[in-house]
């Protein structure tokens, strides 16, 4: 409780201190109630809690373009965290027949109004941020992030990374790649199932 409270004096003092240097000094009250504002769980966040649940994976990825597509096999658990402000989720299955596990999470930001996620596995010792944006209401977010290529010896690879909700039994996480072509091509496409 006091590390809250802490943590809510540090960011309150920083609003004042920003107000008051351009002049304007909102009262605490109008502070306290910007900040309420801002930490809520919305509608963004309603449609992240939809994707909470068991799923079963399948995974469809390419080496490089023009490769066949191959295709393994997975579960994932979507849990609801943090009062509702964000999805972790926990993946595990094969990956070119090694056990595969990775960890991320989800949210929106309602300050930048951006998504925003999370990713890391036992593939790398690497930490993956993206943030995205959706015109559709969350049923599409497409984040666009860097990640390092070690087998290529390439850091900061642009990709693109594309979330599509189906419906409320169905969504497919895509991965667009731009290396090694003048055009992008997808790398990786999971299909999510909700488990019966």
């Amino acid at each position: 409780m006091v590390r809250k409270l802490f943590v809510l004096f540090a960011v309150t003092s920083c609003f004042a201190l920003s107000f008051a240097q351009e002049g304007n000094s909102p009262s605490e009250a109008d502070m306290m109630k910007i900040w309420m504002e801002m930490s809520t769980p919305g509608e963004a966040h309603a449609g992240l809690a939809k994707m909470a649940g068991e799923w079963d994976c399948v995974t469809k990825f390419a080496m490089g373009p023009g490769q066949p597509m191959m295709e393994s096999k997975g579960s994932c658990t979507n849990t609801v965290v943090n009062g509702g402000r964000a999805v972790k989720s926990t993946f595990h299955g094969d990956m070119m027949g090694m056990p595969f596990e990775g960890e991320g999470l989800t949210g929106y930001d309602n300050f930048n109004k951006t998504y925003w996620s999370t990713w890391m596995d036992n593939m790398s010792t690497g930490f993956m941020f993206m943030e995205g944006t959706s015109t559709d209401g969350g049923k599409t977010v497409v984040f666009n992030t860097t990640m390092d290529e070690p087998t290529m010896n390439v850091k900061d690879k642009p990709v693109r990374m594309v979330s599509k909700i189906l419906d409320e039994n169905t969504h497919v996480f895509e991965s667009w790649d731009e290396i090694g072509t003048p055009h992008e091509f997808k790398a990786m496409e999971i299909t999510y199932t909700r488990k019966k």
